[in-house]
């Protein structure tokens, strides 16, 4: 189990140059499938069903995110999805994140930049929206 872990971990850390290089100028309009296909479908998969490359390598359940709503009574939750995103939202109760905080992938690195702070806000919404239009009931 121990060598699943390394290899995921070297998976992730192999994969994280391409998701940090949305904080480009380039990516900061892409549109949101582009931004979900560069940022989330290592893990969660192209389809967002959960069956990324990277989620056998990770310890915990990548959820599948076509059913969001369907798992809270057909409502899509906006703001708890963009906490969970943006890297807000307290995990802790469900152990240690491994997903990436994309507020800060998205922001960059000047904390007092609010142009940055604003479009990765813009970015995560973005997300979000994406997320919404791809739900499926069934």
């Amino acid at each position: 189990m121990g060598t699943l872990i390394s290899m995921g971990i070297i998976v992730i850390a192999a994969l994280l140059p391409y998701a940090v290089a949305c904080a480009d100028e380039t990516h900061k309009t892409a549109t949101a499938a582009h931004l979900y296909q560069v940022s989330c479908s290592g893990c969660h998969g192209r389809e967002a069903r959960g069956d990324g490359p990277v989620s056998p390598f990770l310890t915990v359940d990548v959820p599948d995110l076509t059913r969001i709503a369907a798992r809270r009574g057909g409502v899509f939750p906006d703001e708890e999805i963009f906490k969970i995103v943006d890297g807000q939202a307290d995990l802790r109760s469900h152990g240690p994140r491994h997903m990436p905080v994309w507020g800060y992938e998205f922001f960059g690195d000047d904390p007092d930049d609010e142009a940055a702070h604003r479009q990765a806000t813009e970015m995560v919404e973005r997300l979000v929206e994406y997320l919404r239009s791809i739900q499926r009931a069934e």
